[in-house]
């Protein structure tokens, strides 16, 4: 099976950022290339505190850079003025569709400028950001044979045991929260891992912390990774894989993901319908089925088998998007398709 191909770009260090000027409270990155001609980019970020603050993007493109993107203001606050994506970005050279940068021609490289709306603040409040890049160039998957090995910590059936959660068990996120429902699973899921019980938060509460009013709703990607990457010990990102080689990979390494989904493709469906963005746990893979913890059924049904031909065509309707959560101090296994 052919995948369009991807790119995850981690950064953890933020010593070539560059104050824009002597008294801004904006800072600019180094020039990132890009091993793919992307045309979508994704950008999520961690805090070691709170602060609120923005994220931008320029983008080079036939060898001309881009105007400023806006990737949305973050903070921490409940205050719906303070935490937004920013609506109404579009003109020849892309648009933004409330998390992701969209361009109508390839890009070649990325810069980042975060400006925090304290000037006092520095990037030392930064943990980490992520670069998701995505090309609907397709290439060949070729699984590599250690991506699909169970090791000795996984159950004989190679299932990740993750805690169950149901968005359904809340009246008011009944059709809204698979988002924040499934980041609460796996933030659970570490938390029990590592003797963190802080980790396991009620669905409302995350679903509060990640709430975007400018879109509306709880499914802003960056927005999900900020509010569990964010807990101190933890980490996470929001990414595009290139296949499901990346996503046994990872579950082989003891780490489940969330993955976006057409919900509708999903449950065996031809084509996905509108407003069907849906996320699901992914707990295992065999070769014929995907083992799910879905949110959007009540909790005694949240664990579910799926066709894996169903998952992949479900998968791809969000170009192969994730929520990685892992603690810090955890290594990440090698990517069998070169993403990372």
């Amino acid at each position: 099976m052919a995948w369009a191909d991807a790119r995850w770009i981690p950064v953890t260090e933020f010593h070539s950022f560059q104050r824009e000027s002597s008294n801004s409270s904006a800072w600019v990155s180094q020039e990132w290339k890009s091993s793919i001609p992307f045309r979508e980019l994704v950008v999520s970020w961690n805090l070691r505190t709170d602060a609120d603050l923005e994220i931008e993007c320029q983008v080079q493109t036939a060898g001309h850079w881009s105007r400023w993107w806006h990737l949305g203001h973050w903070s921490s606050s409940q205050s719906p003025t303070r935490r937004t994506s920013v609506r109404g970005q579009r003109d020849d050279s892309g648009s933004v569709d409330t998390d992701t940068l969209v361009l109508p021609t390839a890009g070649q490289a990325v810069r980042l400028r975060v400006r925090f709306s304290d000037p006092t603040q520095t990037l030392a409040v930064l943990k980490r950001m992520d670069l998701a890049l995505w090309s609907p160039a397709t290439r060949p998957e070729e699984p590599t044979p250690a991506a699909l090995a169970i090791p000795a910590h996984r159950s004989p059936q190679g299932l990740i045991e993750v805690p169950k959660k149901s968005q359904a068990d809340y009246p008011e996120g009944v059709t809204q929260w698979c988002s924040p429902t499934s980041v609460a699973m796996l933030m659970a899921y570490w938390g029990q891992q590592t003797a963190h019980p802080e980790w396991d938060q009620d669905v409302r509460s995350v679903a509060a912390g990640v709430h975007d009013p400018g879109w509306p709703g709880t499914g802003n990607w960056s927005f999900n990774a900020a509010y569990a990457g964010s807990r101190p010990g933890l980490q996470a990102a929001a990414i595009r894989l290139s296949g499901i080689a990346d996503l046994e990979a990872l579950l082989n390494s003891g780490i489940p993901v969330a993955a976006s989904v057409s919900y509708a493709v999903l449950k065996g469906s031809s084509k996905p319908e509108k407003g069907d963005g849906h996320l699901v746990v992914v707990c295992a893979i065999s070769r014929a089925t995907v083992s799910v913890n879905d949110p959007g059924v009540r909790l005694s049904r949240v664990r579910r088998d799926f066709s894996k031909a169903s998952f992949r065509d479900a998968w791809a309707a969000s170009h192969q998007t994730v929520y990685v959560v892992w603690p810090e101090g955890r290594a990440l296994p090698v990517s069998p398709l070169g993403t990372w």
